[in-house]
């Protein structure tokens, strides 16, 4: 069974507003963004995002909004580059925990519904992700 603990977690990259985690024995990554995303430090994150998940051959994503205070949204880069490339490279399943911030849930939610190949599924709470990716 999968089990995704912070204690197998190595942090390998770090920003002011992206610090990724990677589990190696369970192909997992764990992103967590903070503040303000304009459209530049969305891609750069996403970016670095795809060439760790191919580097460490991710199959499970934890994608952290809940310190995101706003960002300027580009979903459809999203649907159409960054989500086809994570399930290109392998990405199978993908929790998305929300930002407390409205217009960012709306985003969210409009990146999932455009996307396709990669189960996704919204939490509020971390740990709620955790316990659904443990199921594969």
């Amino acid at each position: 069974m999968l089990s995704v603990h912070k204690n197998q977690e190595q942090l390998v990259h770090s920003s002011d507003y992206l610090e990724i985690k990677v589990n190696v024995k369970d192909r997992v990554l764990i992103s967590d963004w903070q503040g303000w995303l304009d459209t530049t430090k969305g891609h750069s994150g996403c970016t670095k995002i795809l060439e760790l998940v191919n580097e460490f051959k991710i199959t499970k994503i934890l994608n952290d909004n809940s310190k995101v205070t706003g960002h300027s949204g580009d979903t459809t880069w999203m649907a159409k580059v960054w989500t086809p490339g994570l399930r290109e490279a392998g990405v199978q399943y993908f929790a998305w925990v929300y930002s407390y911030e409205f217009f960012t849930q709306l985003e969210i939610d409009n990146t999932i519904d455009r996307s396709t190949g990669i189960a996704m599924r919204t939490f509020f709470i971390q740990e709620d992700a955790r316990q659904w990716l443990q199921q594969f």
